[in-house]
């Protein structure tokens, strides 16, 4: 980070500022003064002021393109070039400058700031007008104007570009080319399509200045044009985000790793996989509280980007992230040696230190495909947290050898303890009469569910334990509540609603992620409406929907003391009726698919299912 003046800026972008205002005044003074010894008439003054108007109302409702107010486009940009072919380069340099300005100082924008954007819009409506002097006056001639508004169009928006470009970059520490090219793929389609707008403003003028009425419809679209490329890429973008530490989520680390390897494949060069686990992150929570733990989080996820050679970095949810790395196994080491250096100094906001391990794995050194370098870095890491933490490990095969007895170990202990959570939760199904083998059925239905939407075995089967276990935080629940006949107090309906989040703490160093995930929320609702952190839509984990899906649909399908079970078709139909609402309306479309091609199956039958495949085991 280069030495900062008082004010903020790196000495290269005060050098910037300051060469624009060293050119742009020359430009305006030599307008000013030329309009001053040439006066235009009551007429043409009366239309400049009219596009000056124009291009102010524009500035002062400018369409936002990304979340900072730099990323913005103004429609003053057609009147601008429309005045540099209608009345002249010096009309169009004060339309510009007189316009941002005004802008700027309305919104209490710094004067530095103020200056600079004027600066440049001056230099830009200049640098518009260079066509019109070497084609000429266009009088009314519609080639010529369409010309000189794509011609001229183009210069201001190279000029603006450049300096916009350059002072971003510098600010930020950014290089400038892919920061230009960001901003051509953002905006320039629109610019290009306000070009031909102001030929049309143009060429309306010079028939008939009442017809610049008809450009409100055109304008308008342009409006609806731009604010509608925002919200779908923010659509895009949030689809792809973590909501908490607003890196990228799971769904955006399976694409990104699966086309960075892909561009790995084409190029013939490595890519690494750097597997990210927060040490003891459960002590934190424990210790400091959730909300101080979700800071952490955010604070962990900014020191993870290196300076360079990063593809992305991702959470996965919980204390899980991932790094992908466009370089080899040495140049992935000094990235993460880095990386601890940044955590050993940083200040967290529980006032104590935060610590990683880390898996590295490498193509195509280590692995072949995106699975083998998921488990190449997996095994890292797992070998850093079981000789130690706060460690990193790239992958070896020694490192697998060493660890295959331990793992071998870890995997029959957690055998034990899921066997031991399946015992609980017969215990849980015990206690309600109403519902007997509903964990059980609830567990099949998730599968068949998961196979109707043709997931991966291996997630079919994680979805399955998640389905038997969902309801293991109801053996802290009082037998009374669970079985009681009528409504609920306040107080035991609080009681219950904490089932979720006690069976994910019963489950916690299981090493069953995402199960507990799921199970923790699969009350959540998807207009955010559920429990316990009140989720919406697509932040709510999938398995957690399926869940809600299948175990509503157990519930309406059961007898109970207070009501009798509604027919397949009268689930299904309340399922459907509440889709979009509590349930995600794709798992509702899967679980009636599913019913359908069986012929319409009721839980009795489930449950029949259940006791034949016991007896056959």
């Amino acid at each position: 980070m280069p030495e900062q003046d008082p004010t903020g800026y790196p000495p290269r972008l005060r050098t910037l500022i300051a060469s624009a205002l060293a050119l742009s005044i020359p430009v305006l003074v030599g307008a000013a003064v030329s309009l001053a010894l040439h006066p235009p008439g009551l007429a043409e003054g009366l239309a400049v002021l009219l596009f000056l108007a124009l291009a102010l109302l524009a500035e002062l409702k400018p369409v936002p393109l990304e979340e900072d107010d730099l990323s913005t486009v103004s429609l003053a940009f057609v009147f601008i070039l429309a005045s540099v072919i209608l009345f002249g380069w010096q009309e169009a340099v004060l339309v510009a400058a007189v316009s941002a300005c005004a802008a700027q100082i309305a919104e209490k924008k710094p004067l530095v700031r103020t200056s600079f954007n004027t600066a440049v819009y001056a230099l830009s409506a200049f640098a518009a007008a260079v066509p019109v002097f070497v084609l000429g006056p266009a009088s009314g001639d519609p080639v010529t104007i369409t010309t000189e508004a794509l011609l001229g169009g183009a210069a201001f928006v190279a000029v603006n570009f450049a300096f916009i470009s350059l002072a971003i970059s510098f600010h930020q520490q950014m290089p400038v080319l892919p920061l230009l090219k960001e901003e051509v793929r953002l905006v320039g389609p629109a610019f290009a399509i306000q070009a031909f707008l102001a030929a049309l403003a143009a060429a309306l003028w010079t028939t008939d200045p009442r017809l610049l009425v008809l450009m409100a419809g055109p304008l308008f679209t342009v409006t609806l044009y731009q604010r509608s490329s925002l919200a779908s890429r923010r659509a895009t973008r949030d689809a792809h985000t973590d909501s908490l530490t607003l890196v990228g989520n799971n769904r955006a680390y399976e694409l990104g790793l699966s086309m960075a390897m892909d561009a790995a494949y084409e190029e013939g060069r490595p890519l690494t996989l750097c597997l990210v686990d927060v040490d003891d992150f459960k002590q934190i929570n424990d210790t400091y509280g959730h909300p101080l733990g979700d800071q952490v989080l955010v604070e962990i996820a900014r020191l993870l980007r290196p300076e360079n050679d990063c593809v992305g970095t991702f959470r996965f949810g919980g204390d899980e992230f991932a790094m992908i790395l466009a370089c080899g196994e040495r140049q992935a080491r000094a990235h993460i040696e880095a990386l601890y250096a940044r955590l050993a100094s940083a200040s967290f906001s529980h006032g104590a230190e935060a610590k990683v391990s880390v898996g590295i794995a490498t193509y195509p050194s280590h692995a072949d495909d995106v699975a083998d370098l998921e488990s190449a870095a997996d095994s890292a890491l797992y070998w850093a947290k079981l000789h130690g933490k706060n460690r990193f490990c790239a992958y070896s095969a020694s490192v697998a050898e060493a660890q295959a007895p331990a793992e071998l170990e870890r995997r029959i202990e957690r055998q034990a303890r899921l066997r031991a959570a399946e015992n609980l939760i017969r215990v849980v199904d015990a206690k309600d009469e109403y519902t007997g083998a509903h964990s059980e059925r609830v567990a099949l239905l998730v599968e068949s569910i998961a196979r109707q939407l043709e997931l991966e075995d291996e997630l079919v089967e994680q979805l399955k334990l998640a389905g038997r276990l969902h309801d293991l935080g109801k053996i802290a629940i009082p037998d009374r509540v669970l079985q009681k006949p009528g409504d609920l107090t306040p107080h035991e309906a609080r009681q219950l609603a904490h089932h979720p989040q006690l069976g994910a703490s019963l489950l916690d160093g299981m090493d069953i992620r995402p199960v507990d995930v799921w199970i923790k929320h699969h009350h959540e609702h998807w207009d955010g409406s559920g429990y316990p952190h009140g989720l919406a839509g697509e932040e709510i984990p999938f398995g957690s929907r399926l869940i809600l899906v299948a175990d509503a649909y157990d519930a309406i399908t059961t007898d109970r003391s207070y009501r009798d079970a509604a027919t397949p078709q009268q689930a299904v139909e309340e399922l459907r009726k509440n889709a979009g609402t509590q349930f995600d309306p794709e798992i509702v479309a899967a679980l009636q698919a599913h019913l359908e091609g069986l012929g319409v199956v009721t839980s009795e039958e489930l449950a029949e299912v259940v006791v034949l495949r016991r007896r056959v085991a």
